[in-house]
């Protein structure tokens, strides 16, 4: 039986509108918290890591990169809003290890300031993160 349902949505497009879940882990800042059925409402900022939603016995379980932003526990709905996210079965690995092997290239340049080094530094650890969840995916089936 589901509990509550999750939107995951970016600037560019709805990611997943009404998932059912029983329980979800979400990377914040702060940790990663785990919400369940009755949470109390929340409003926490978003780290770069996996958004695990849990369907339970009715539905099955999602997993999804997401990239700061903030996510919202208010009753029954968990309302997520990333910079970037990708559900893992739809991530392309071959792209994302060109982007981990372009990011890491330019990490190396000694002419970056500090904000264009923060910038390739969360590149790469976007980029680790969706191979990871993408090999996770495929040693689920």
């Amino acid at each position: 039986m589901n509990h509550f349902t999750v939107d995951i949505l970016t600037p560019s497009k709805v990611i997943a509108k009404d998932i059912p879940a029983e329980s979800l882990l979400v990377p914040t800042t702060e940790g990663q918290i785990n919400v369940l059925e009755g949470h109390t409402h929340i409003v926490s900022k978003l780290t770069t890591g996996s958004l695990e939603v849990f369907g339970g016995a009715d539905d099955a379980d999602r997993f999804f990169t997401v990239s700061t932003g903030v996510c919202k526990v208010i009753g029954s709905k968990v309302t997520v809003l990333a910079n970037t996210s990708e559900e893992s079965v739809e991530i392309d690995v071959g792209r994302a290890q060109e982007s981990l092997r372009n990011a890491s290239e330019r990490l190396q340049s000694s002419d970056l300031d500090a904000d264009e080094r923060q910038k390739f530094e969360r590149k790469v650890e976007r980029a680790q993160l969706r191979i990871l969840l993408a090999k996770e995916n495929v040693a689920r089936k």
